[in-house]
């Protein structure tokens, strides 16, 4: 049976190389103006994508897919008006109207849907983790590498205005030579899914278990592990992990509360934790440097200088935000625009728009990636390099060991 699945899957993969052609004569997005985009997996975080991807005024969805009928149903009220429904992925690839896909279901199955996706000439946003082991996220992500397709992983921190206006500042040596950086993402929940019926047990609850999640580690920890090497511009190298289940004692095999240390060139360390049990502070990531620190949550961050530090120029123009005892600069992504119409960033502080939703911005880069025909800012190389550190955070967490990342198995081969 090994041998049977290994070719099947190198004869899907090879495939995958004739495609320009195929693709080519294909007709074009770019003519018809829109890209008509079909959502696989419509749980809780499949609706709340669809809920964005309704807004991106480039995108059509024409299309949903899921087994539960009741998710299925509850996408079609967020679209609004009928739409193609599917019960198997492979229905939604047949339709030749589908020119994306949005692979939003549990990470154990994503290698058949999108290596499939590809396969019929379908762009692909994949959500990450890419997989469940190293292995099949590298057949995934090297496939996309084999495409004229575009392939954008879902790391949507990297497209969030205010982290991406915050990382210019790391860029230009705002805080100096960073010494060290800590995050956590703090949520009061079980994560548990009522069911009426046990036989949707573990499709409804994938994520408290072992076989079909990594739990913190894979579904909240990879994007503030992503977050801290996309800011320090290096990727970690070693990585201890603990994990215990301290108050859901409801049968789960994933822990509800983790720390962790990522290791980092130039003896930079990222502290972690993670809970399920509380909700305090809720989630943020934090880089401290020699003159500062950049302090970033949701739709703001905030620089914190200190004493020491060479004045910038623009602290003028600047709203002032305390954060327990510290006062620091507010970074307000839309600056510079404010400005030139005379207006001043301290006056006018910080209004969210929907352009400023990781969600939103996010998909509508992957619509115009498409309809431009240009490469995704992120890549699947990266959402690879992503998942192998959440993989072996989960790794060294279930044996009690720090596991050290190896160059070579960030490589794609």
């Amino acid at each position: 049976m090994a041998q049977e699945l290994t070719r099947r899957e190198f004869l899907r993969v090879t495939a995958l190389t004739g495609l320009l052609t195929a693709v080519a004569g294909r007709t074009t997005v770019k003519a018809q103006g829109v890209v008509n985009c079909a959502v696989i997996g419509t749980g809780e975080y499949g609706r709340n994508l669809l809920s964005y991807l309704i807004k991106v005024p480039t995108a059509k969805v024409v299309a949903l897919c899921d087994i539960y009928e009741p998710h299925l149903k509850k996408a079609l009220d967020i679209v609004g008006q009928p739409v193609a429904t599917y019960d198997d992925y492979r229905k939604v690839l047949d339709d030749k109207e589908v020119h994306a896909v949005i692979i939003a279901t549990p990470p154990h199955t994503h290698k058949p849907i999108a290596l499939d996706a590809l396969q019929a000439g379908k762009h692909v946003w994949c959500e990450v983790p890419l997989a469940l082991t190293i292995d099949d996220a590298r057949t995934i992500a090297k496939a996309a590498t084999q495409t004229g397709l575009v392939f954008q992983a879902g790391l949507q921190r990297r497209y969030n205005p205010a982290y991406e206006h915050a990382v210019k500042f790391m860029r230009t040596g705002a805080i100096g030579r960073p010494t060290l950086t800590q995050a956590q993402w703090h949520q009061k929940t079980s994560w548990r899914r009522p069911i009426r019926d046990e036989k949707w047990e573990r499709q409804l609850n994938w994520k408290l278990y072992r076989d079909t999640s990594g739990g913190l580690f894979t579904e909240v920890a990879l994007h503030q592990f992503d977050t801290a090497r996309w800011f320090l511009r290096a990727l970690p190298t070693a990585v201890a992990a603990w994990g215990s289940t301290v108050l859901w004692q409801d049968g789960r095999e994933v822990p509800d509360t983790i720390q962790c240390v990522l290791e980092f060139p130039d003896g930079v360390r990222m502290t972690y934790h993670a809970t399920l049990t509380n909700s305090y502070q809720g989630a943020f990531d934090l880089f401290a440097g020699e003159f500062g620190t950049i302090y970033l949550s949701g739709f703001y961050g905030v620089l914190f200088k200190e004493a020491d530090a060479p004045s910038l120029g623009w602290e003028v123009y600047a709203k002032r935000e305390r954060i327990a005892q510290s006062e620091g600069f507010l970074l307000v992504a839309n600056a510079t625009k404010l400005i030139e119409q005379g207006k001043l960033p301290g006056e006018e502080g910080f209004k969210p728009a929907l352009e400023d939703h990781e969600e939103f911005a996010a998909l509508s880069r992957f619509v115009a990636a498409i309809a431009e025909g240009k490469k995704p800012a992120v890549s699947a190389a990266e959402g690879f390099e992503a998942t192998v550190v959440a993989l072996k955070a989960v790794e060294a967490w279930r044996t009690g060991t720090s596991q050290t990342i190896k160059a070579t198995e960030l490589q794609l081969g």
